[in-house]
């Protein structure tokens, strides 16, 4: 895995940690392949799920929906 590929794992594990709990430490126990999908597919349901109260401004949600598509 490359450094990039390790800071965005990071980013997506941070992201989990503050805005689900549960699911980051369901996550750190899971077995070692696996982890890092959940936590990328777990941080993508928590700005999913916060995108309608990040912001008043339909089009800037739309732009963090967009970046998770293409990330």
């Amino acid at each position: 895995m490359s450094a990039q590929e390790t800071d965005h794992i990071a980013a997506c594990a941070s992201i989990v940690h503050k805005g689900d709990p549960a699911r980051f430490r369901a996550a750190m126990a899971a077995p070692l392949g696996l982890r890092e999908k959940l936590l990328v597919l777990y941080a993508f349901n928590v700005e999913v799920a916060r995108a309608p109260w990040v912001t008043a401004e339909a089009m800037i949600a739309e732009m963090r929906l967009q970046w998770w598509h293409d990330a």
